[in-house]
């Protein structure tokens, strides 16, 4: 389907508005389109790019194509009613959207209904790495494209950090695995607790990790990666291995830098270089 551009503003669209504004989709929120018929096809209409893909994957955490995303998003409405009249109560489309494509294969006679209490437990481990707690590569990558089409589309800031843990195969080989597991733990648990409530942390693969610093200037994206450096190595000192951290920093809106893969690799140009310099440092791409 095409994506038209953001219409002028009228109360259904204030509210469409005040749902993007928060980065990222809710399944309460989702909940109130897929209840209200004109809210979901203002939403539908007014959205800047992907839309039953981000319904899909907001509620789901899996990565399906527009097209694809579209008639999955029909067919859980039709689950979720045909469950209503099973019921005799609407389980939401939360609920439907994880039954269906959880235990549905072309016969929906006898559905099994995941119990409301593992909603949170079933997205948790579909996108959080279980050793961490940062987010997965794939939602990384699908988070990052989808918020710097929305920080260029609206001429604002949107940094990126890559980190590396100094040495890490030497912290394996001296310490053992499981001492290492326990640095990769401890490091995105200092993560998560010492960035912004608007921050993206991930895991980005083995010891890389990485940060998506929203709405921050590069000057800035670069004083939060300090301080966070700072904060490992000082944790590291009088707990457990002498580990440190190196970091590239780099943002959108430089001339080179005009999408996820520029963003990317000039990141990684710039912790190649903290890597060169010494280690144990912040190095930026401005």
């Amino acid at each position: 389907m095409k994506n038209p551009k953001r219409r002028s503003s009228d109360d259904t669209t204030e509210k469409l508005i005040d749902i993007e504004s928060k980065e990222r989709l809710s399944s309460q929120s989702i909940g109130a389109m897929s209840d209200q018929p004109g809210l979901l096809k203002e939403y539908l209409e007014s959205s800047i790019y992907n839309t039953f893909s981000e319904l899909i994957f907001r509620l789901t955490h899996e990565i399906y194509t527009e097209d694809k995303a579209e008639s999955l998003w029909n067919d859980i409405a039709a689950h979720r009613e045909g469950l209503k009249g099973k019921l005799g109560r609407d389980v939401g489309i939360l609920v439907a959207a994880l039954d269906y494509l959880s235990n549905i294969s072309g016969d929906i006679l006898n559905p099994k209904i995941i119990d409301d209490s593992r909603i949170e437990a079933v997205a948790d481990r579909a996108t959080r790495d279980s050793l961490t707690g940062l987010y997965l590569r794939g939602v990384f990558d699908f988070s990052l494209d989808r918020l710097i089409r929305q920080h260029i589309s609206s001429n604002r800031f949107l940094c990126l950090a890559l980190v590396d843990i100094d040495d890490f195969k030497s912290v394996n080989d001296t310490y053992g695995h499981q001492t290492g597991d326990k640095v990769l733990r401890d490091i995105g648990g200092l993560l998560l607790k010492n960035t912004r409530k608007d921050d993206f942390t991930a895991r980005y693969g083995g010891e890389e990790l990485a940060i998506i610093f929203p709405h921050t200037s590069f000057d800035d994206a670069f004083a939060l990666a300090e301080r966070l450096r700072e904060d490992i190595r000082q944790y590291f000192s009088t707990d457990g291995p002498p580990v440190t951290v190196s970091m590239g920093v780099s943002c959108i809106g430089q001339p080179t830098v005009t999408n996820m893969r520029e963003l990317v690799r000039s990141a990684d140009r710039a912790l190649y270089k903290a890597k060169a310099s010494g280690k144990n440092r912040v190095e930026g791409s401005a």
